[in-house]
């Protein structure tokens, strides 16, 4: 898998116009970018709409950013909507790779459906260690997400990857447990909205926990998000907006009936140095998704430039996106970066 950067438009477009036919193209742009692009795209070439790139140049916004590969190693499904339309050809394309310990998934979904979990239960039939990476396609404020498998507009969209070299599947939060705990008692799980934590109202009794007035809860939401615990996992659920019947909305899916905990911010260059020397080897290539809202902290404490010098350090092939949420085996998380490493 090769990294590939463009700094315009034309760069981009005569690239798609001479891509070998042996090779499948995923791009990361812009969505006024990926509208563009579309109609130049051959059909072994995917375009995701984002809210800013990763390139081998390290993190940037407004550029055209993503990877060849042997398009034999690899089988793109596009998902319908409702998913279930596509559980069958997903079933065929899964059983292709299955036996294949380096197989992954790459998914790319609608960033503003709010269907993600929907698409991740559908994958029932995968096994428990087989690799899902994603990320969710972002927007410029229109309220509109692009993904388009050549020039043909599609919902989501699945890649198979049939590897012969070994990958693996990371995960980083900056985000630790506080200590504290809430059970969420009333909760609309597909509107992704609590009413009540601890039986008080969600706003009121979130911004209890933390000390803050309930009015300026919202300006907490990036720095104390909230956790939920999967085995031996947290998953990052990201609060999004307070209502004013002091219900919160959120990012992803919670559960009533469930406890959620309580985070604080750990230091992100201390975090990233964790997460890099723990790889399970020296890879040839990284696909690299942050979510919008570390993309945001990053860029108020001005951490991007010493996170680059960190990665590209790490490996110099890398590229990938600014998402709307993570997908990471069969789980959406907010706040999260998620590395796939090919060695």
């Amino acid at each position: 898998m090769i990294a590939v950067s463009f700094d315009t438009l034309d760069e981009a477009r005569h690239h798609l116009s001479q891509l070998d036919s042996s090779l499948g193209l995923v791009l990361f742009a812009s969505p006024a970018s990926v509208r563009e692009l579309s109609a130049h795209a051959p059909s072994r070439a995917v375009l995701c709409s984002t809210k800013g790139e990763y390139t081998p140049q390290g993190y940037r916004n407004g550029v055209v950013t993503g990877f060849e590969y042997d398009a034999r190693l690899a089988e793109l499904v596009e998902i319908l909507h409702p998913p279930v339309l596509s559980t069958a050809c997903m079933k065929a394309a899964y059983r292709k790779v299955q036996d294949n310990k380096n197989a992954f998934l790459l998914l790319l979904c609608d960033g503003t459906g709010g269907m993600e979990e929907m698409l991740l239960s559908s994958l029932y039939f995968t096994a428990p260690q087989f690799k899902v990476a994603g990320g969710s396609a972002a927007d410029d404020g229109d309220g509109e997400t692009y993904i388009y498998i050549g020039d043909r507009r599609a919902r989501n969209v699945g890649i198979f990857y049939d590897m012969p070299a070994r990958t693996a599947l990371i995960k980083e939060n900056i985000y630790v447990p506080s200590g504290e705990t809430l059970l969420v008692t009333e909760a609309d799980v597909f509107g992704r909205t609590v009413y009540s934590f601890n039986g008080r109202p969600a706003a009121e009794e979130y911004a209890r926990v933390l000390g803050v007035p309930e009015k300026e809860l919202a300006a907490h939401f990036l720095s104390r998000p909230l956790g939920r615990r999967y085995e031996d996992d947290l998953i990052i659920a990201s609060p999004k907006e307070v209502h004013t019947d002091g219900s919160v909305s959120f990012y992803s899916q919670v559960m009533s009936s469930t406890y959620v905990e309580v985070l604080s911010a750990a230091d992100p260059l201390a975090v990233l140095k964790e997460t890099l020397g723990g790889s399970p080897f020296k890879p040839s290539f990284v696909l690299n998704i942050n979510c919008t809202l570390r993309d945001q902290l990053f860029g108020q404490e001005g951490l991007w430039a010493d996170f680059d010098q960190a990665m590209l350090g790490f490996c110099s092939n890398t590229t990938g996106f600014i998402s709307y949420g993570e997908q990471y085996y069969t789980k959406h998380a907010n706040q999260t970066m998620i590395l796939l490493l090919v060695e």
